[in-house]
């Protein structure tokens, strides 16, 4: 069935599903861009690699979250937002394990190069554009896309905090395995609860190259 055909989104499902996924981007924000550097000293002293070795590695993931960003739109077309945000959140739950169990600088650059990846899955871009679906009303889109925009800014100032007491209470590796926790608990069921269509066909015009299934 096409998404034009199917029954359009309620206002409480589509502002429902907005705060849901403004809460699921706080946290992938917070978790996988904030923390690295408050972790960053206590990586340096335990796996014995300079900051700038580190720190590059950060870059590296940055920038393979950039050029995924192409490939991420043409995922999105044909798979939708829900898939594609749920996957990368399965994904980046992973990898944050793996990076609480990296021993040497080349295990954690692979592994910050994999969450880098998911970086383009699971937030900002997929997210916008998932919701400039659900809403055919310009100035709803925009209010929306606010929301979002909001209160994924605060995640800087939860996420900063919270690793580092949980840092200072019990090393960086069992803080980034409560993050990887948080992580999952919160954004995996998020993003699988999304809406499976676009819910209006207003939203439909406003992308037409999207296929027919598509969020």
């Amino acid at each position: 069935m096409s998404a034009a055909a199917e029954p359009a989104l309620s206002p409480r499902r589509r502002w429902s599903s907005v705060a849901a996924l403004a809460l699921a981007e706080t946290v992938s924000w917070g978790v996988l861009f904030y923390t690295f550097g408050v972790l960053l000293p206590a990586m340096e002293a335990d796996l014995g690699v300079g900051r700038t070795a580190l720190t590059a590695i950060f870059s590296a993931a940055l920038l393979v979250g950039g050029l995924a960003a192409a490939p991420t739109g043409r995922w999105l077309d044909r798979w939708g937002a829900r898939r594609l945000m749920t996957s990368g959140a399965i994904a980046a739950a992973l990898l944050l394990v793996g990076w609480a169990r990296a021993e040497s600088f080349a295990s954690l650059a692979l592994v910050w190069l994999g969450l880098g990846f998911t970086h383009a899955l699971v937030l900002y871009e997929p997210a916008f554009v998932a919701v400039t679906g659900w809403f055919a009303e310009p100035r709803e889109r925009a209010r929306a896309l606010l929301v979002i925009t909001l209160v994924a800014g605060l995640a800087s100032t939860i996420f900063l905090p919270v690793a580092g007491s949980l840092l200072v209470a019990h090393g960086w590796r069992t803080t980034v395995l409560v993050l990887a926790g948080i992580v999952a608990v919160v954004t995996i069921p998020v993003h699988a609860s999304l809406p499976r269509h676009h819910g209006s066909s207003g939203a439909e015009r406003a992308r037409p190259g999207r296929r027919k299934g598509a969020e």
